[in-house]
Formats: C-alpha cells, sequence, structure tokens
C-alpha cells in the first residue's frame, strides 16, 4: 500500500492543466498579480497547490517566455555559462532572457553535455592521431627503415 500525496488528501488536481485553468490563472495573475502563490489558487478558484500554479506560470504561461529550440548562440552562451557557474540553472537562466531554468537545465543534461563529451573524445582521438604522425619514432615505417640497433628500438 502507497500513501496518497497531501493534493489528494485535501482533494486537489494533479496531473495535466486545463486549458481552462490556464485561461483562471493568466486572468487572475493579469489582475492581482503574484505575490502569494500558496493563497492565489483558493483566490482563483483553482483546485491546485500553490506550487503547481507557480511553476505553470513560469514555466509556461508567462508572456516573454520563449518557446522552440535553442539558437546556436544560446547554447554556446550556456555552455560558457555552465563552464563558470556550473549547475546554477537560475543564475544560468537570469542571463537568457525568455529562457527557465529549468528549459536551461533540460537541454544541458539532453543534448549540450553529451554534444560536449562528443566533442571531447574526437578532440583526443584527432590528437592522439595527430601525435603518431608528426612523431617519427612512433611510426613503424620509420622504425623499419631506420639504422637503429636493437636496443635503440627497445626504447621506443
Amino acid at each position: 500500500m502507497v500513501r496518497g500525496g497531501w493534493c489528494e488528501m485535501i482533494g486537489l488536481r494533479k496531473g495535466p492543466w486545463s486549458p481552462e485553468e490556464d485561461k483562471i490563472l493568466v486572468a487572475h495573475i493579469q489582475r492581482h498579480g503574484h505575490a502569494n502563490w500558496r493563497a492565489l489558487p483558493k483566490q482563483a478558484g483553482l483546485l491546485r497547490c500553490g506550487k503547481s500554479c507557480r511553476l505553470r506560470w513560469t514555466n509556461y504561461l508567462r508572456p516573454d517566455v520563449k518557446r522552440g529550440n535553442f539558437s546556436r548562440e544560446e547554447e554556446e552562451t550556456i555552455i560558457h555559462l555552465h563552464q563558470m557557474l556550473g549547475n546554477r540553472w537560475s543564475e544560468i537562466a537570469a542571463r537568457l532572457p525568455g529562457r527557465t531554468d529549468n528549459e536551461i537545465k533540460n537541454v544541458w543534461n539532453s543534448c549540450l553535455k553529451k554534444r560536449l563529451k562528443k566533442d571531447d573524445n574526437k578532440s583526443c582521438q584527432d590528437a592522439k592521431e595527430l601525435s603518431t604522425s608528426e612523431n617519427p619514432k612512433s611510426d613503424p615505417k620509420v622504425l623499419e627503415n631506420s639504422n637503429f640497433t636493437t636496443s635503440e628500438q627497445a626504447v621506443f
């Protein structure tokens, strides 16, 4: 047996938001603002918890939220800021207007981190190939054609 969440105990809705709920939330915030997220659902007549309303507003319904794919410049900015700030998603989001911290975190974890690892592995492979071709001691053809004694060859 699993105990239900506190939302279920007091009769609040969970799961996807309906378009009607979105309209109610947007209209209430436009009229009254969002000073107190815990009190907002009751004031607006929504059967949701304050956290759910806050996340819905900040991640989806805010008018200044950018939707769609990230541009190459935004991705490069995220990579640069992540090198400087680490996983401080809200600080990174503050420097990318219209993007949410959750959205940036998701793009980092799903795409950018993997791309950087792949690029690092590729650059390591390229470096190994480059060092092998530039170092005649490690090139087998050079060793065959050289006049090294067997003791000198063992050093390589």
